[in-house]
């Protein structure tokens, strides 16, 4: 099948933003498709646009979709209100996603994939320019490297959530591009991000916090309750980001236990150990600042707001195994009653945590090893599955989260040292490597804040594995999501849980492929052959489309402003209605 699309004007250099900083006489009637060569009218356009790509990348990283879907259909989260594709992918028996462009849950493939290539095509139109010769007033290789991180975590994203995508860069032709399969968009990805590492080696720029890069890198195991902010991002410290995200890359693309199996884990512990967890230098976290207005994680205002996200019991199982797996109702008799049913009882995590009064009074830090906390109480309709309903929730970061009386203000966790730490931890164990390095790695976690009984090396391999996995379920909740990526490349997702996502049905009806979907007991979790097109079809690759509205202004330091072009760039309100 041969299909015909008009050349997009992103892949070619497009303009993402409209910046004060360019001459006076722009005059864009469509903002949505506006002059390319006036819109990046000079080098301060272009470093703009580069300042922008890390704002678009990130808004899309923290959304709500797909990590509200992918964390409750992984038994990591729950909630069954019919938000983020929550309540239909959290049923039992699992049933397909609905892929279909006038499903409420669309916007669970739609949003990610249209907001990232948006993010890609920022970064290209740089890249591209920066390739003709542009010099950028404030140092070009500091802007490049900046277009260069957008560029590669835009594509990791693509790659670990969707069966196959687009694998486009500044230098791709539009009469060539294929859509490959996950396997290929992988290594695609990988490219970049060593690119990225090899242009950060050696460099020693920083970005100013304010204006170009509110990252807030923190001391491993910061007590984010006081929204204090670390220091901010330099070229030392993204290269370090930059080879976690390597290590994640590899490690989190397996869809199953025996392509994990297969993966190159030299390469992973190579990079992890570059990383930003402890043989990588002092252990950081990398944190964004939010202020309410331009910054801000979804992601985590959503995981940590009790009045709607919940813990799964398959969850907090592991950490109190007295608890059950499943909820199945809330006694009739008092508190005391409902506590011997499914408070937490020893031995237990230390990291959960009960609150003898009401969630809402909740204070985040009163005891910095208490991530999760069981409140006695529950949210949603039992009507709708009361299995999906439970009593405990994630409180970590609940002072930047809708709950808190300043919402999304100050530091939101993203990537987590202990990450990288347990990456490198895995590779180590599967590659043969100093077992009690490996074990000190999960310790740090595992007994530093858990108080669970130590690894050494002498525990068996299915040991340290499960104990990883549950770590990285634990320690790095409400952070980037990544939960699930971990549970199925260890075959621990429920029978009939999607392995990853369908492109949108939008996109394949555009391109006149078929609409496909993915997951339900009995039908395909991730194999599709036969059904969609080759992936070896080529296309015209036309990123026009991903330049949506609504727009929302992006104030910069020199007084000037652009526009955003990400459908979820505006800011919404706290979310105390809404919920179906």
């Amino acid at each position: 099948m041969q299909i015909h699309r008009k050349v997009g004007a992103v892949l070619a250099g497009a303009a993402l933003v409209m910046s004060g900083a360019c001459s006076q006489d722009l005059n864009v009637t469509n903002p949505n498709n506006p002059d390319i060569a006036r819109v990046l009218a000079t080098p301060a356009d272009v470093q703009n646009l580069a300042v922008s790509s890390v704002h678009s990348w990130y808004q899309a990283a923290t959304m709500i979709d797909p990590w509200v879907m992918l964390n409750v259909t992984g038994d990591l989260m729950t909630m069954n209100y019919g938000n983020f594709g929550a309540r239909f992918n959290n049923l039992e028996p699992r049933i397909p996603y609905n892929n279909s462009s006038t499903s409420g849950d669309e916007e669970v493939v739609a949003n990610p994939w249209n907001d990232q290539y948006s993010t890609i095509g920022a970064a290209n139109a740089v890249l591209k320019s920066l390739a003709k010769g542009t010099t950028l007033p404030g140092g070009t290789d500091k802007y490049k490297a900046l277009a260069l991180f957008s560029q590669a975590g835009a594509l990791m994203e693509i790659s670990l959530v969707f069966d196959q995508g687009f694998p486009v860069d500044e230098a791709a032709d539009a009469s060539t591009v294929k859509l490959v399969p996950y396997t290929d968009m992988a290594k695609f990805t990988k490219g970049k991000i060593d690119a990225l590492i090899s242009f950060t080696s050696g460099q020693s720029f920083t970005y100013d916090q304010a204006s170009e890069f509110p990252a807030s890198i923190q001391p491993e195991g910061n007590d984010y309750s006081t929204n204090a902010v670390g220091t901010g991002m330099d070229s030392h410290t993204l290269n370090r980001i930059a080879n976690t995200w390597g290590a994640q890359l590899l490690a989190y693309t397996p869809r199953t236990a025996a392509e994990a199996a297969k993966v190159d884990w030299a390469s992973v512990l190579n990079y992890a150990k570059k990383g930003i967890g402890h043989d990588g230098g002092a252990p950081i976290d990398f944190a964004m600042v939010g202020d309410y207005n331009n910054w801000w994680s979804d992601l985590v205002s959503y995981f940590d707001l009790p009045s709607w996200m919940m813990v799964d019991l398959h969850l907090i199982h592991q950490m109190a195994p007295n608890v059950p797996t499943s909820y199945t109702g809330q006694p009739a008799s008092p508190r005391s009653a409902y506590d011997g049913v499914w408070a937490p009882q020893a031995p237990m995590d230390a990291r959960l945590g009960i609150d003898t009064t009401d969630v809402n009074s909740y204070v985040a830090g009163t005891d910095d090893k208490t991530d999760f906390v069981y409140a006695a109480q529950v949210q949603g309709p039992a009507a709708r599955g009361i299995y999906m309903q439970s009593p405990y929730y994630h409180v970590r970061y609940i002072s930047v989260s809708w709950q808190s009386n300043n919402p999304q203000v100050g530091p939101a966790p993203y990537n987590l040292a202990a990450e990288s730490d347990l990456l490198e931890a895995e590779a180590i164990v599967r590659t043969g490597g100093d077992l009690q390095h490996a074990a000190d790695l999960v310790n740090y976690t595992r007994v530093g804040r858990g108080n669970l009984t130590p690894l050494t090396a002498t525990s068996s391999t299915a040991t340290f594995l499960q104990a990883i996995t549950y770590e990285l379920e634990v320690e790095c909740n409400a952070t980037d999501g990544y939960g699930f990526f971990a549970l199925r490349g260890m075959d621990q997702l429920q029978n009939g849980t999607a392995r990853h996502l369908p492109l949108p049905a939008q996109e394949l009806q555009t391109d006149g492929l078929p609409v496909y979907t993915f997951g339900g007991v009995g039908k395909p979790d991730m194999d599709v052959t036969g059904i969609q097109a080759p992936v070896s079809t080529p296309v015209e690759f036309n990123m026009d489309k991903f330049q949506q509205g609504p727009w929302r202004a992006l104030n910069l330091p020199d007084g000037s402003s652009m526009l955003l072009p990400s459908p979820r760039s505006f800011k919404h309100s706290r979310p105390t209605l809404g919920r179906f």
